[in-house]
């Protein structure tokens, strides 16, 4: 299954992906100079280099697990609901506290990229999603219920 990305968050992927490359390609350097000291088993410089090189390493595949998406281009759109690439702004409707929640997709909360950002799987997104300006929602958490009063929209791009 495709993951939606954001058109905006799929170039800092691909910059995030060939600096992790380059990160790769300097940790291997760092491997061979340890290496080249002499006994593996106390050399604290090469176990730290292979450390950081399965870090690395795992971060590349994580990344490039995201580039195999559906890229979603909102700039230029107003949205009139809430959907994926959203924020939406809630105003408590006892205490008249505004929240915004950023409504992304698992790249975009992997690279961290917002503030609040809630990914489209969530139960507050879930809730959320379809709703427009004016519409009451309610939530629970745990013991607490909460309802509040949709006060804006507005595309992430």
């Amino acid at each position: 299954m495709q993951v939606p990305v954001l058109k905006s968050t799929y170039k800092i992927l691909n910059e995030k992906i060939a600096a992790t490359k380059q990160d790769i390609n300097e940790n291997s350097k760092d491997i061979g100079k340890a290496a080249s000291l002499g006994d593996l088993k106390e050399n604290s410089a090469y176990h730290s280099a292979r450390e950081r090189q399965v870090l690395l390493l795992e971060r590349m595949q994580r990344l490039k697990s995201y580039q195999n998406c559906r890229i979603i281009d909102l700039s230029g759109s107003v949205p009139e609901r809430v959907s994926f690439g959203t924020s939406v702004t809630v105003v408590d409707s006892t205490t008249e506290t505004s929240h915004t929640y950023n409504l992304i997709g698992p790249a975009e909360f992997e690279l961290d990229l917002l503030p609040d950002m809630v990914t489209i799987a969530a139960p507050v997104a879930r809730l959320l999603i379809g709703k427009r300006v004016g519409d009451i929602v309610s939530f629970k958490f745990g013991s607490n219920d909460w309802t509040g009063n949709i006060t804006e929209i507005r595309g992430l791009e």
